[in-house]
């Protein structure tokens, strides 16, 4: 319970208001936005996953080997937004080292599915995405997530280790991913 109220202070004092869901006793369908379109008028492809903690979990071990730069974040907290282009502009900086790879997980709720995928494709985030299937932004999916606030960033070395982590902007990001990037890890 504790951490709940930490939690939901942390993004009241960060500006980051979580949404309320429409529930129940809403009568009108969610809106729902075309995803972006490329210059040929096709889809833009964005690989978005919805999953729990084990699917992150996978997502991470499946870049074993590289050192591996996690965003978490939602389009309804403002500082999560305001940072995104960084997290792009780092993936596009670092993406042609084979040792290095992003994942961004959003903690919006599921009906906003298709506002994250418009948001990751203006965006470019041509990198894993991830959407909590927990459709919450409470003590469960903290617990479950282990995160206390948005934004928040972690920084995993080739083994898969957390080695880094920020619950603001990561001023001393590249110089973290050049650290490890620099490990002899075998």
């Amino acid at each position: 319970m504790r951490r709940a109220v930490l939690l939901m202070a942390s993004l009241a004092a960060l500006g980051c208001e979580p949404p309320q869901s429409a529930g129940p006793t809403s009568l009108e369908p969610p809106a729902v936005e075309l995803a972006p379109t490329t210059a040929k008028g096709q889809a833009a492809a964005i690989n978005l996953t919805i999953g729990d903690e084990k699917k992150f979990d996978e997502m991470l071990a499946n870049h074993k080997g590289k050192v591996v730069f996690v965003d978490f974040w939602a389009t309804w907290c403002g500082p999560c937004v305001e940072y995104f282009p960084h997290t792009v502009a780092t993936h596009n900086k670092y993406k042609t080292k084979k040792d290095y790879a992003t994942i961004a997980v959003s903690f919006d709720l599921l009906e906003s599915e298709p506002k994250v995928r418009k948001f990751l494709a203006e965006k470019g985030a041509n990198f894993d995405n991830l959407l909590s299937s927990y459709d919450d932004i409470g003590q469960e999916v903290a617990t479950a997530f282990d995160w206390s606030a948005l934004p928040e960033f972690r920084l995993y070395d080739r083994t898969g280790k957390l080695r880094y982590e920020w619950t603001a902007k990561p001023d001393d990001l590249e110089q973290r991913i050049e650290e490890l990037l620099a490990e002899n890890w075998k």
